[in-house]
């Protein structure tokens, strides 16, 4: 049985679809399956699914006087004209947030069904989304799946990739079963990584935060460096961030990471003895290695993409943004709260 799934999304959600995306190619062979993701995004996909098909699209980023969806429509008919081609028993997608380009995407290819969550961008956008989501709901081949509107074992993102994927298969995906997971699985190591910056400053924690619970952890635990990472386009800001820590952790070498292609910074995380993030794909890479990890939320998106945990060493810090706002939030999560969940990371069973 052949399958064309689509997640034309961002580094973290594609990681946490790494285990829909394994149960699948478990099922029916991963060489027949045709992933469709973001062209950045494609080289992980083929370390990660090296047998699967991978049609990349090249997505444009916004930019100012330019109208993103023409330069969409232009760099990727390419990928269109293949997926108009493409022919396979299933096409999935996992997408929740579909523009009007990417619901094209997903009827296009010649399947015999198609399922997806239930558009949650419909209410928001014009004409035409409505109409297309309309005209989805209407054709019998297709299977539109509410999403969860609250979060039960798992992350609603997770929970509506399981249950799509049991609809897909025939059987029940028990929770576990739905994880992130990545080839690069954690080896342990002495080195302690911290990501400090998300795609929103409202997300991150303030280094004078991050120092001071670092003040508390390093004298206890006594990692052998510090190691600052983070996307390409931050190393002024990383450089910025690491001299503040140096400053403060005399007793700990803090080193700037050079940027890393994905596929290698999964094996970065695989060799780190802790992981210090927020809400980013550090996170999710974290989870999906089983490297422990201390992840500092601003709670923008509690219960949809987080909190969630494969072994129990990745602690999510939720931050309390609905009683005191996107910057009030920090104060919620002390250093001494960080400094803690670090300990239970490191030592699970005593929590020391």
């Amino acid at each position: 049985m052949s399958v064309i799934l689509l997640k034309p999304d961002e580094i973290g959600d594609f990681v946490m679809a790494t285990g829909a995306l394994r149960i699948l190619g478990q099922a029916h062979s991963e060489d027949k399956i045709t992933l469709v993701v973001k062209s950045e995004l494609a080289s992980l996909a083929r370390r990660e699914f090296p047998r699967a098909s991978i049609i990349e699209l090249p997505w444009q980023a916004r930019k100012k006087g330019r109208n993103q969806a023409a330069d969409n429509i232009y760099h990727c008919f390419p990928a269109w004209r293949r997926l108009c081609a493409a022919r396979a028993d299933d096409c999935i997608c996992l997408r929740s947030k579909r523009n009007f380009l990417q619901s094209l995407f997903f009827v296009s290819p010649r399947v015999a069904r198609r399922l997806a969550p239930e558009n949650l961008l419909v209410g928001k956008g014009g004409f035409r989304r409505r109409l297309l989501e309309r005209l989805m709901h209407s054709w019998p081949s297709h299977v539109l799946v509410p999403y969860p509107h609250s979060r039960g074992v798992l992350p609603m993102e997770l929970e509506s990739h399981r249950q799509i994927l049991s609809l897909a298969l025939g059987r029940e995906i028990p929770a576990r079963e739905i994880l992130p997971r990545l080839s690069a699985q954690w080896r342990g190591g002495n080195d302690w990584v911290l990501c400090p910056f998300s795609s929103r400053q409202s997300k991150d924690y303030h280094v004078e935060q991050w120092t001071s619970a670092l003040e508390l952890a390093v004298a206890r635990h006594k990692p052998r460096s510090i190691r600052v990472a983070g996307g390409p386009g931050q190393g002024e800001t990383l450089e910025t961030f690491a001299a503040s820590l140096r400053a403060n952790l005399t007793s700990c070498p803090v080193s700037v990471e050079p940027p890393r292609s994905l596929e290698d910074f999964a094996e970065f995380i695989a060799v780190a003895g802790l992981v210090l993030t927020v809400d980013t794909s550090a996170a999710h890479m974290a989870c999906a290695v089983g490297t422990p990890a201390v992840i500092v939320d601003s709670g923008l998106h509690f219960g949809v993409y987080g909190p969630y945990s494969p072994n129990g060493r990745q602690l999510w810090l939720i931050g309390d943004r609905v009683s005191r706002g996107p910057k009030g939030w920090r104060e919620t999560i002390t250093p001494s709260d960080v400094d803690a969940a670090i300990a239970q990371a490191l030592h699970p069973l005593s929590g020391t």
